[in-house]
């Protein structure tokens, strides 16, 4: 099986759409990434006479530019297959045989970032792996997800139920993808939401691999890590001491941290007693 995607063909506008403007975009439509009131709008083939139309009918909508990309160049890792501890992950149209004693996670990134190749990605699994071998986190929440990847390797571990979180439109239908890809609809369940709004959402595991403004403001709510388990990530250098003092002042536990290239940062530990 051969990758999906070949050219991208970016429909850069101004101002966000509707969801049901989305479903008249065509079988080319790969997606929209919204970031801070643009949106990006991916098609498989070249989508000029939808685009203009679809500026000229919303007003709210400006077309400010378009470019054609490989989808070789934009994910640049888009067939690359990547043993993380005990998971080897994949892309679907890779006929990689699994190696003895790794367990295969299917990964259809899209044009979302989250393949597995970020080192904050990487030690987010690592620590995944290290705590379910002591404890077993039933329920589990995933904020901010991107493609899904976190709540993928939790099932895979054990956990029973996952609520997999991410404001971003396009990143939720992606983790809902390979939800499907992995057959583990019955335990993952994918909503596009803020994750201040799911802060308080009952949970034995918190995982967080996210922009630390939001991080910040999770950490400031006193019921965020109160019983749970926490994997804290995305965190820079300069922001690491933050979050620690934020979530000790809360009662948390910091057991175990990781580095990576000087530069990111992930922490792993215990809430106060629920």
């Amino acid at each position: 099986m051969e990758c999906p995607y070949k050219d991208l063909f970016i429909y850069y506008i101004q101002g966000c759409l509707e969801p049901e403007l989305e479903l008249g975009l065509g079988d080319d439509f790969i997606g929209n990434w919204e970031e801070d009131g643009y949106s990006f709008l991916f098609f498989s083939r070249s989508a000029h006479k939808t685009v203009f139309d679809l500026v000229r009918t919303n007003p709210g909508l400006l077309l400010l530019d378009n470019y054609i990309m490989p989808y070789t160049q934009w994910q640049q890792d888009h067939d690359q297959i990547l043993d993380i501890g005990g998971f080897s992950v994949c892309a679907p149209w890779s006929d990689h045989e699994t190696p003895p004693g790794k367990t295969r996670l299917w990964m259809d990134p899209g044009v979302v970032f989250g393949t597995g190749t970020h080192p904050t990605t990487r030690d987010c699994m690592l620590a995944l792996e290290i705590l379910y071998r002591d404890e077993k986190p039933r329920r589990v929440l995933d904020l901010g997800t991107g493609t899904g990847l976190l709540a993928l390797a939790a099932t895979a571990l054990g956990a029973e139920s996952v609520l997999a979180v991410d404001l971003n439109p396009l990143a939720a239908k992606t983790t809902a993808r390979n939800v499907e890809l992995n057959h583990m609809e019955e335990k993952i369940r994918t909503v596009r939401g803020s994750a201040l709004d799911y802060v308080q959402e009952p949970a034995d595991l918190v995982v967080a691999n996210i922009h630390f403004a939001v991080m910040k403001e999770m950490a400031s709510d006193p019921l965020f890590l109160r019983g749970k388990h926490f994997v804290l990530s995305g965190l820079l250098r300069s922001e690491i001491r933050d979050i620690k003092d934020a979530i000790k002042a809360l009662g948390a536990v910091v057991q175990q941290e990781w580095e990576q290239e000087s530069t990111w940062f992930t922490i792993m530990g215990k809430g106060p007693a629920g």
